[in-house]
């Protein structure tokens, strides 16, 4: 098992796939599904057949049977590759056919997900999941080709522009008393 190298900055920055989870807002929370905040501050545990670091790229990269876990995450793919610039994270790609996650956001609830490629790109704030993608929240469910999720503005985007793909969404009703609206 190993642990994204050096610094704590990296660490609490790779929060790569905790920042997917931020694309089910659109199913009915009140609030953005953050991952759970206590997670973000432990360590990420990282297994794979094989690990690359270039340090004059700025890339490590994780290849065969990737297992990722940080607190209630748990990610899987094929690959995983990090980009950083001057010790800062700025991309983290997941790959796999597919590749996986799950955790609960801060309300607790269960979060899973699955697309052929999650690219979260810190500088832009998004998160873009690619091919075949699906996210489950609550019994809600989104699938589409491609979807996208500004952090920042919380606006997911879901299909493509062209009308190629069709987008599937499945909301489960609310039962009003049970909320204690």
């Amino acid at each position: 098992m190993a642990i994204i190298p050096n610094s704590t900055s990296r660490l609490q920055a790779a929060a790569l796939l905790p920042a997917f989870c931020l694309s089910l807002a659109m199913a009915g929370a009140t609030s953005p599904a953050f991952a759970a905040k206590a997670d973000r501050n432990k360590p990420i545990k990282v297994q794979a057949d094989k690990k690359v670091t270039k340090y004059q790229e700025g890339t490590s990269v994780y290849t065969g049977d990737v297992v990722i876990d940080q607190g209630s995450l748990h990610a899987t793919g094929q690959r995983a590759t990090l980009y950083l610039e001057d010790g800062q994270l700025v991309r983290a790609v997941l790959e796999g056919h597919p590749a996986t996650f799950r955790e609960r956001d801060e309300q607790g609830n269960l979060v899973e997900g699955k697309a052929n490629e999650a690219d979260y790109r810190t500088a832009n704030g998004n998160v873009i999941l690619t091919g075949d993608a699906w996210l489950k929240r609550t019994g809600d469910e989104i699938r589409s080709d491609r979807i996208t999720y500004d952090l920042d503005t919380e606006v997911v985007e879901a299909g493509e522009s062209d009308g190629g793909a069709r987008v599937e969404m499945t909301l489960q009703p609310r039962n009003r008393d049970e909320k204690g609206d």
